[in-house]
């Protein structure tokens, strides 16, 4: 199933990266955001949410990781609920930095929706394989909670074998996984993650199930971060 081409979704991950003195360059790519009428985020350490919230006008404001408990002894653990009063808007759940088990994953992407944050929900294999769109579907329905409302979620595809890599997988690759994603996850938003820069990101962004990108490294700076940006803006 092809739906029509929506505006694309361009989401940053800061991981463990981001101090005070890196408001200022939030401030930029704010901006660059504002300026080119983009929708993008960054997905931040729990520790500049707050902060970056009030200085950004645009852009959206996210968290990396909740714990599926609304509260309780969990030492050193941020709850979903807490990411929101920080002002978060959105949240990744089972990047593969901190997936551990499908069920986990679903719990967290329930939890994130009950304080009223999106989910983005993260798959992807670790290797290269001939059964990737096998175990990425498989990856996919263990990490969905029943109640899921599409309307507030996305699906990041990221195959853990491009991450911090140079490459992205081939034209045919993405196509067999975004057909199957697209067949599985209805109408949320499929996003495509790994080895983005602003190098690709117009091609990646041409691919017709493609609805956005999830970026890593070339989301810390605004002189890396605006050619994806400008990508996002002409496609």
């Amino acid at each position: 199933m092809t739906m029509a081409k929506r505006r694309p979704l361009i989401l940053g991950n800061w991981k463990m990266h981001g101090a005070g003195p890196d408001l200022t360059e939030i401030g930029r790519i704010d901006a660059a955001v504002h300026a080119l009428g983009v929708e993008a985020g960054l997905m931040l350490p729990a520790t500049l949410i707050e902060r970056a919230a009030r200085v950004a006008r645009t852009l959206a404001i996210g968290g990396q990781d909740c714990h599926p408990a609304a509260g309780g002894a969990h030492t050193g653990a941020v709850s979903a609920a807490m990411l929101c009063e920080a002002g978060a808007t959105h949240m990744l759940a089972g990047h593969s930095e901190t997936r551990d088990d499908g069920l986990s994953v679903a719990a967290k992407a329930r939890a994130a929706q009950a304080a009223g944050l999106a989910v983005v929900i993260c798959i992807g294999e670790c290797e290269r394989s001939a059964d990737a769109r096998a175990l990425v579907a498989a990856q996919l329905r263990a990490s969905l909670p029943p109640d899921l409302d599409w309307s507030r979620a996305a699906i990041a595809y990221e195959p853990v074998w491009c991450i911090g890599g140079n490459a992205v997988p081939d034209e045919a690759h993405l196509a067999r996984i975004f057909e199957m994603l697209r067949a599985e996850a209805g109408e949320a938003r499929l996003l495509y993650g790994g080895a983005v820069d602003g190098g690709n990101a117009a091609a990646l962004l041409a691919l017709p199930e493609i609805d956005g990108l999830l970026v890593g490294r070339a989301s810390r700076s605004v002189a890396d971060f605006l050619p994806v940006l400008e990508a996002a803006a002409g496609s």
